[in-house]
């Protein structure tokens, strides 16, 4: 008896002993985090992010109960009081990872510092957290190469370092990272071939390599990973043929875009196999042949573009071409086919005699026609010598095409039309006052509806007459511009003391009015909500990056967005500002605006001093998307449109740092929603 009582009092002892022991061994491991933290902490500069990272006042080498940094901002724990998360996005954090000892996190599954100011390079000792799930380090600064100590986190499932500035090439050991789902490495200087590597990512669901300087080809090892549905190649450097083993991917779901490349050969009719696919974007390449019919089997398709290759040929008769919009064809060598766009195909006969027949006839078209060109020509360049009044009524600005240009236009009658249309600009047809003068409803004889901006400073001396030619041949530069989401501005006039602008009429006005009525705030359901953020996203992009020279608007708001009668919105009022000239009161007007100006399109009104709370480093963690949606509209409706909203709204956050540098820009936000589907 007694000596089973020893045995169990032994037994009881070795469990003591064994708690005891991992107490102390968890205890050390949490105290090793908590100082490892703090010395990263104290490397940075101060921040409020760290405010509640600090040690208890009573804390010491006697204590009980060592420092825990499970209760600090960001930081999250196990049962057993180790980190296993740190997660500081959106904080505007500054500094550098160099001095943060990944070593010491043995329990680490989640880094996410995505949407900061982070400086430096990535540790090459990365790769010892080898527990981690996600490293998400999207939309920062860093710089430097990819740490092939990346190859060891063979656990990990989401690696998104997109929107930095890293360069080198990719580590062709990335393939051992198997269990991973989703890697992101757009929008940075990445250079080298796409390594065979990838096919081995069996796993993979989401590809983002996009925006870099990738050369070489496509390895038709891609086609291995089965599992993919989102493909984005797109505005690299990749030549060489697409390859048919992309005709495997047949989860491919999302998109598939390979566009601003430099691919050749044909397209591969095994693309047909595609049939889930919603959005294909092949444009810009140097793509020969013809479009596959098989292509005509992608019967989920909503977008397509083939646009600017070497295609020829027909367009393949189905449903899937029919619904495309014309751009989509434009600019190849010699589509043709029964749809909008391409022109008519015209059926040719094998036959000598007859074509020589088709030839004679087709000659003899082209001359007659010639002629009556010509003559033609004379008969109206005489006409309108005689009549100078058409210039305006009947060739500047004809029923339904409203386009003209700005000097080559009678000035002087279209004014002397526009006072009459106005009654010489009684209040009663203004539709909008701004800064730069009051808004016109103009509706002329023969034309369609204009809006005129009446501008707020007149020729009093010679030196402004100056101005008003210098600022006109300016703005005459934008009359060129032409974009679905700009306001099409066709003329700027400048007569007696008076000077206008000429525009497009939008029939719904401004986005600021319709937010401002009850009636017009319910009209805008969230659907259009988000499709208005996406047009002036499109519109801003335009500006920024495609334009010779860029355009910096420097005054966005809802009153200078304006809708049609599809809700399709106009930025208006753009570039303006930036022609005036800053050394005159009369001429200056302000341009800057408040930093990240958050759209109030999902708000319902301006966010005021709630920017400055959204920018604060707890703020985002606690606010929910229903905190800050119109209160006017219901709940979105599905998860779908909630998940769109909850896009749209962490983009708008994104671009809420004072810090230029930090924000981004509109070619990633413009991609961001159109490769996330939003609005759509």
């Amino acid at each position: 008896m007694s000596s089973l009582r020893g045995r169990v009092i032994s037994m009881a002892m070795i469990v003591s002993w064994a708690f005891l022991l991992l107490s102390c061994k968890a205890d050390t491991t949490s105290n090793k985090e908590a100082e490892a933290l703090i010395k990263w902490k104290d490397s940075l500069p101060n921040q409020s992010v760290f405010d509640s990272w600090v040690f208890p006042t009573h804390t010491n080498s006697f204590s009980s109960t060592p420092p825990s940094p499970c209760e600090w901002y960001g930081i999250t724990c196990n049962q057993s009081g180790s980190v296993i998360g740190i997660n500081l996005a959106s904080t505007g954090l500054k500094g550098t990872l160099q001095n943060l000892d990944l070593s010491s996190f043995q329990n680490l599954l989640v880094l996410d510092l995505k949407f900061n100011n982070l400086t430096g390079t990535i540790p090459n000792d990365i790769g010892i957290v080898s527990k981690l799930h996600l490293l998400n380090l999207s939309t920062n600064s860093f710089n430097g190469s990819l740490p092939l100590s990346l190859a060891n986190l063979t656990q990990i499932r989401e690696l998104d370092i997109s929107r930095n500035h890293l360069s080198g090439e990719i580590p062709a050991n990335i393939g051992n990272l198997s269990n991973l789902s989703l890697l992101n490495l757009k929008d940075n200087q990445l250079s080298g071939g796409l390594t065979v590597g990838i096919g081995a990512l069996s796993n993979l669901v989401t590809l983002d390599l996009s925006m870099n300087n990738l050369r070489g080809p496509i390895p038709h090892q891609i086609g291995d990973c089965s599992k993919l549905m989102y493909l984005s190649l797109s505005n690299n450097q990749l030549n060489g043929t697409i390859p048919n083993s992309i005709g495997n991917l047949l989860g491919l779901h999302r998109l598939l875009d390979l566009s601003y490349n430099s691919l050749g050969g044909k397209i591969p009719p095994q693309l047909g196999r595609l049939t889930s696919l919603e959005n294909l974007n092949l444009s810009h390449n140097n793509l020969t042949g013809s479009i596959p019919n098989s292509l005509g089997n992608m019967v989920s398709l909503l977008d397509i573009n083939l646009s600017h290759n070497c295609l020829e040929g027909h367009v393949p008769n189905t449903s899937v071409f029919q619904s495309a919009q014309p751009e989509a064809f434009g600019n190849n060598n010699a589509l043709c086919g029964n749809i909008k766009g391409p022109r008519p195909c015209i059926e040719t006969e094998q036959k000598g005699g007859i074509k020589k027949k088709q030839r004679l006839l087709i000659s003899s078209l082209v001359g007659a026609l010639l002629f009556s060109f010509i003559f033609l020509g004379i008969l109206a360049y005489l006409w309108r010598k005689k009549s100078p009044a058409n210039l305006v009524k009947q060739d500047s600005i004809p029923k339904g095409h409203n386009r003209f240009s700005a000097w080559h236009f009678n000035a002087k009658l279209l004014y002397e039309d526009i006072l009459e249309a106005t009654n010489s600009f009684d209040d009663m047809y203004c539709i909008g006052v701004g800064r730069m003068g009051k808004v016109y409803r103009v509706n002329i004889p023969g034309c369609d509806v204009l809006a005129v901006k009446k501008l707020n400073f007149q020729a009093s001396d010679e030196a402004e007459i100056e101005n008003i030619k210098h600022f006109g041949k300016k703005v005459a530069a934008l009359t060129h511009i032409k974009h679905r989401n700009i306001v099409k501005l066709f003329a700027f006039v400048s007569q007696g003391i008076d000077a206008f602008l000429v525009y497009e009429f939008m029939e719904r006005g401004s986005l600021a009015d319709m937010l401002r009525s009850e009636n017009g705030a319910k009209e805008l359901d969230w659907m259009k909500r988000i499709h208005i953020v996406k047009g002036v996203a499109y519109a801003l992009c335009y500006m920024h990056h495609d334009c010779v020279p860029p355009i910096l608007h420097r005054d966005v708001s809802s009153k200078n967005v304006l809708l049609d009668s599809e809700f399709e919105a106009h930025v208006s009022d753009f570039g303006a500002a930036r022609f005036l000239k800053p050394d005159s009161s009369k001429w200056t007007t302000a341009v800057a605006g408040t930093y990240g100006y958050l759209a109030p399109v999902l708000m319902g009104k301006h966010p005021g001093e709630r920017i400055c709370c959204l920018r604060s480093s707890s703020a985002v963690e606690r606010i929910q998307l229903g905190d800050v949606l119109d209160p006017r509209l219901s709940p979105p409706a599905t998860q779908n449109i909630a998940d769109k909203l909850a896009l749209v709204m962490s983009i708008a956050v994104s671009c809420l740092s004072a810090n230029p540098q930090a924000r981004p820009t509109m070619t990633s936000v413009s991609r961001l929603l159109e490769s996330r589907n939003a609005g759509s």
